[in-house]
């Protein structure tokens, strides 16, 4: 199967072309925000890691509403026969090394939005999703879709219309959740996320912090699909409610780059323990289904300040 090109929701494209690039030259620090223990935090926020991995699948669009706590979006659907209450969430897992909060290990429970009074971007059929050609041939046409929807914005450097809403984040460090809240608004909660990663095999555990409790457990099978480089530019959408500057929108721009990205077919375990986080409620409710991997090693990233409402 030879794809050219591919896009999804942060937005993460990926190409022959190698995107080797220094970020930090690309898009130099020029501010320093200060949290509200003090703490010093360089923009815009670099960070650089082991893996970033987002396991995309179908999900009821009609449990999502229910979560979306921006009145400006909604979720996208699938129009197809017997699939219109269908649509395309992503798990995320973060393996971070370096930032300007420190190491830490997130997930980032999403599902695909669009501006509200948008069309619906025509996308595929999802098919036998058992099949693995079938989970790449789906998930490549899904991204390729959501890149041409959003390709007039972002030559204009304007937000997107289509993009990841950011539902609820789990991770280990305090630090990166104050900034997290109080910089950009996210919905970030403390929990014990190990992810381990060796040459053949990913795997997230997820448990409660406090009490030890499995909430989830993700593994899946490394390379074997589509090796690509990678490089990401896109939005995410975050809950409004939670905005921490009513003189910004709740929508931020990100870069993510990898020399050696993946898109996999999705052959592993996806355990659900227990409700008791908005992660694993929200994938238990809306019936998560996996499909395939995006995984991109050796990742650097930038998160830029929230879009002025001017």
């Amino acid at each position: 199967m030879k794809i050219k090109s591919l896009l999804l929701g942060t937005i993460i494209s990926l190409s022959t072309t190698s995107y080797a690039v220094d970020l930090s030259e690309s898009y130099p620090i020029t501010d320093t925000t200060y949290l509200s223990d003090g703490t010093p935090v360089n923009m815009p926020f670099h960070v650089q890691g082991e893996a970033t991995s987002a396991v995309v699948g179908l999900i009821d669009v009609n449990v999502a509403q229910f979560f979306l706590w921006n009145w400006q979006w909604e979720p996208v659907r699938l129009h197809c026969e017997g699939t219109a209450s269908q649509g395309i969430g992503a798990l995320y897992t973060q393996k971070i090394t370096a930032s300007p909060t420190g190491a830490y290990n997130e997930t980032i429970s999403s599902f695909y939005v669009k501006r509200r009074g948008s069309v619906d971007p025509i996308l595929p059929c999802p098919g036998d999703i058992t099949d693995p050609s079938a989970q790449l041939d789906f998930t490549g046409k899904v991204l390729a879709a959501l890149a041409a929807a959003n390709a007039e914005q972002q030559a204009a450097g304007k937000p997107h219309n289509y993009a990841l809403y950011n539902q609820h984040l789990m991770l280990d460090n305090p630090v990166a959740i104050r900034a997290g809240r109080e910089i950009w608004g996210y919905p970030k909660q403390a929990a014990d996320v190990s992810i381990t990663i060796t040459p053949r095999q990913h795997t997230l555990t997820l448990n409660n912090q406090y009490t030890g409790q499995p909430m989830l457990d993700v593994s899946y099978t490394r390379q074997i699909g589509v090796n690509l480089p990678l490089h990401s530019v896109g939005d995410n959408v975050l809950p409004d409610y939670l905005l921490p500057d009513y003189s910004k929108v709740p929508q931020l721009s990100g870069v993510l780059s990898s020399d050696s990205g993946w898109m996999m077919p999705f052959v592993g375990e996806f355990t659900i323990h227990s409700r008791a986080s908005l992660t694993t409620f929200f994938l238990a409710e809306s019936n998560f289904k996996p499909v395939a991997v995006l995984e991109f090693p050796d990742v650097s990233g930038v998160a830029m300040p929230l879009y002025n409402r001017e």
